[in-house]
C-alpha cells in the first residue's frame, strides 16, 4: 500500500509539473502578444508625430498644395 501511495504521489506531482509548464507557456505567448502591440503603438506615436512635424513645417501655400490632391474637384 505504501509503494502505491508513492506512485500515486509522484504521478500527481508531474501532473501538477506539466501543469506549471503548460501555464508558464500561455504566460509567456500573452506576454509576447502585449510586446508586439506595444511596439506597434509607439510605432504609430512615431509616425503621427513625424507627420506632425512635417506639417508643422509647411507654410500656408505648400500645406494647400499637397491638400489640394486629396480634395474632390467641383
Amino acid at each position: 500500500m505504501a509503494r502505491l501511495q508513492l506512485y500515486g504521489l509522484i504521478a500527481i506531482g508531474f501532473v501538477f509539473g506539466l501543469a506549471g509548464i503548460y501555464f508558464a507557456g500561455i504566460s509567456k505567448g500573452q506576454d509576447k502578444i502585449k510586446r508586439k502591440m506595444d511596439e506597434k503603438r509607439l510605432d504609430n506615436f512615431r509616425i503621427q508625430k513625424d507627420v506632425d512635424d512635417e506639417i508643422d513645417t509647411l507654410n500656408d501655400t505648400s500645406l494647400a498644395a499637397r491638400a489640394n490632391q486629396w480634395v474632390r474637384k467641383d
